[in-house]
C-alpha cells in the first residue's frame, strides 16, 4: 500500500474518531443537571480521578466525574473494570451521608437509582441483583462499586451502552433495547440519583430501604453465594435488611454482608 493511500486511510479513521468524540461530549442534557459535572475522554478509573480531585479541594455533595473510556479501573474484588472507548458510561459520584444515613445501604440505593433511570430509557424493566448489579431479563446492564473515603462515599457506575468486543452472553446493553445516547443516559442517571439523594436525606433510612426493596430482583430468588472466606451458602433470599445485608433462608438463616451471588433456578 502506498504512502498516499494509508494516509487517506487515517485521516478517514480520524474523521470517523472526532465525528464518534464530538457527539460523546456533547452534554448539554447532563451539564443541564449538574453543571460541574467534570468529563474525560479517557481515564485510568473514575473513581480514582474522583479521589485524586479530593486531594486538591473539598468537593461539594454529588460532585461527579465522567469518562467515555476507563482504561484500569477495578470492580469487586479487584476484577478488572474497563470499557471501550464510546461503548459506556463510566461514572463515579461523590456522596456526602449525614449521620442518620446508613452507610451499609448506599451501594444498593445507588443501583436502585440507576435502575429507575434504566427502565426509563430502555422501556424494559430494570432491577438490582444484590448487592451491587443491575439487570434487565436476567442480564447485567450496570455494575456499582462503592469506596468509603474520608469526605464521603464514592459510587463508581459502569453501565453498559453497547456491548464490548468479548462480552459474555451473561451482558446487555442498552442499545439492546433503546438508542444508546451517552448525554441522554447520562443525565437520566444523574437527575434520579440527585432526586433520590435529596428525598433520602429529606425523609430517612425507610424511604432508601423502600427504594431497595422495590427494585430487588433477589429477594424471593434461591439464590447461591460465596462470601469472601469461600464457604458457599445456599438457600432463598427473603429480605434485605435496614443495615443492606441479605437475609438468606436454607439449613441455617444466613445474614450476608459481602459475597458473589448468583441466582439460581427455583
Amino acid at each position: 500500500m502506498d504512502s498516499t493511500k494509508r494516509l487517506t486511510i487515517r485521516l478517514e479513521n480520524l474523521q470517523f474518531s472526532a465525528l464518534r468524540y464530538r457527539l460523546v461530549v456533547n452534554l448539554e442534557k447532563s451539564l443541564a443537571v449538574d453543571a460541574s459535572l467534570v468529563f474525560l475522554e479517557s481515564v485510568d478509573s473514575t473513581n480514582h480521578e474522583l479521589a485524586r480531585l479530593m486531594t486538591t479541594s473539598a468537593k461539594p455533595d454529588l460532585f461527579a466525574v465522567v469518562a467515555a473510556e476507563q482504561t484500569a479501573g477495578r470492580g469487586r474484588l479487584e476484577r478488572s473494570w474497563v470499557s471501550e472507548p464510546g461503548t459506556s458510561i463510566s461514572l463515579s459520584v461523590l456522596l456526602e451521608p449525614t449521620k442518620n444515613v446508613e452507610q451499609g445501604l448506599v451501594p444498593l440505593f445507588v443501583g436502585s437509582c440507576v435502575a429507575r433511570a434504566l427502565s426509563t430509557i430502555t422501556g424494559k424493566d430494570a432491577g438490582v441483583k444484590w448487592p451491587n448489579d443491575v439487570l434487565i431479563d436476567g442480564k447485567k446492564i450496570c455494575g456499582v462499586l462503592s469506596e468509603l473515603k474520608d469526605q464521603g462515599v464514592i459510587a463508581g457506575i459502569g453501565i453498559n451502552l453497547e456491548r464490548q468486543q468479548g462480552a459474555p452472553d451473561t451482558a446487555c446493553a442498552v442499545g439492546d433495547f433503546a438508542s444508546a445516547d451517552f448525554d441522554g443516559a447520562l443525565s437520566m442517571v444523574l437527575a434520579e440519583l440527585r432526586a433520590g439523594w435529596s428525598d433520602w436525606l429529606s425523609e430517612g433510612n425507610d424511604f432508601a430501604l423502600g427504594l431497595i426493596r422495590s427494585t430487588s430482583v433477589t429477594v424471593g430468588m434461591k439464590v447461591r453465594a460465596i462470601m469472601p472466606s469461600g464457604e458457599e451458602v445456599v438457600g432463598t433470599a427473603v429480605s434485605i435488611e435496614s443495615d443492606g445485608r441479605l437475609l438468606i433462608e436454607g439449613s441455617e438463616t444466613y445474614l450476608v454482608s459481602a459475597a458473589d451471588v448468583w441466582h439460581l433456578r427455583n
